[in-house]
């Protein structure tokens, strides 16, 4: 028997979620009380393993366990199998019945806005539909992407998303705006204004080395402005427009926030022209991996969405 059909047989799906809780754990004894089975058991399945495999899966000592390299390995490719285990489950209930499915979704902060119109479009139409949403910075939704923890992910598109393995369907072409409240003196204004005249203003911005740190960075550099003086800085999408709702502060975020799922009751562009900033937003999956019907539909609504939106 060929070594891969070996492996194939023995290394079980029962025996890697074990490995996998014994490492969560740090402990075999602790394992085996979250799994409700004998500490033997969890010993010998992993002992089992470890010998079909001639390697060593954890080291042992008197505080617990840690995985060895090669364990890291396995469980690093264990996490993928089960998510694509999980997804061939929700396949089958979607195909078994249209209005049940389960979408895993990612989105920057910036873009959370479209994934939550196109999720309230489809619970309308499949109320038993369930979602799986993370708002992470674009690298982390590239990481889940390739963990095939989530299936599709919705960002502003730069250089380091233009990898050979993802398939990126460009959904609209997104303009920043110099964002304020409607009570701001900048929001009376009506002619248009220079970037270059709000320099001295409170602004309240991303970290500079963010995602969305950098593509601000480069809103300034495209009017030959270097960032101005921040006043506040915040990973918080929410932070930043409570900031900007109720105080005297200018952010830049994309224009979309203003008008999608709704227009924004709080906040509005200052006059000023950016269409120098403007950029695609992309809807980006994995070209090897088949999107499951939900995500498929996702996909299809997204792109109502969007038509809508231009209209």
């Amino acid at each position: 028997m060929r070594w891969s059909d070996r492996i194939g047989r023995r290394i079980k799906l029962r025996d890697l979620h074990i490995l996998q809780a014994a490492v969560e754990a740090g402990s075999m004894a602790k394992a085996a009380t979250e799994l409700a089975i004998s500490q033997p058991a969890v010993s010998y399945a992993i002992a089992d393993m470890e010998h079909e495999l001639g390697v060593p899966l954890l080291d042992r000592n008197s505080q617990g366990v840690t995985p060895t390299t090669y364990g890291r390995a396995l469980l690093e490719r264990s996490v993928v199998a089960f998510n694509e285990l999980r997804q061939g489950i929700s396949e089958i209930e979607h195909l078994a019945d249209p209005a049940v499915g389960e979408v895993r979704v990612g989105t920057t902060p910036p873009m959370s806005a479209i994934a939550a119109a196109v999720i309230n479009r489809l619970m309308q139409r499949y109320p038993r539909m369930t979602f799986h949403l993370i708002v992470e910075p674009a690298t982390v939704l590239l990481r889940e992407l390739r963990h095939r923890s989530i299936e599709l992910a919705i960002s502003r598109m730069r250089d380091e998303l233009a990898e050979e393995n993802l398939k990126v369907q460009i959904l609209f072409q997104d303009e920043l705006a110099v964002i304020c409240g409607k009570h701001n003196r900048w929001a009376r204004r009506r002619h248009n204004v220079k970037l270059s005249a709000l320099m001295n203003e409170p602004w309240a911005l991303y970290p500079a080395s963010s995602f969305f740190g950098v593509v601000t960075r480069s809103a300034f550099a495209a009017h030959g402005l270097d960032l101005p003086r921040v006043t506040v800085t915040t990973p918080s999408t929410y932070a930043l427009t409570m900031l900007v709702a109720t105080g005297p502060f200018l952010t830049i975020h994309p224009e979309t926030m203003l008008k999608i799922p709704q227009k924004h009751p709080l906040l509005t562009a200052a006059p000023v022209d950016m269409r120098v900033t403007r950029n695609p937003i992309g809807l980006i999956t994995l070209k090897n991996r088949a999107l499951s019907p939900a995500a498929k539909l996702f996909v299809e609504s997204a792109l109502t969405v969007v038509r809508a939106m231009k209209r």
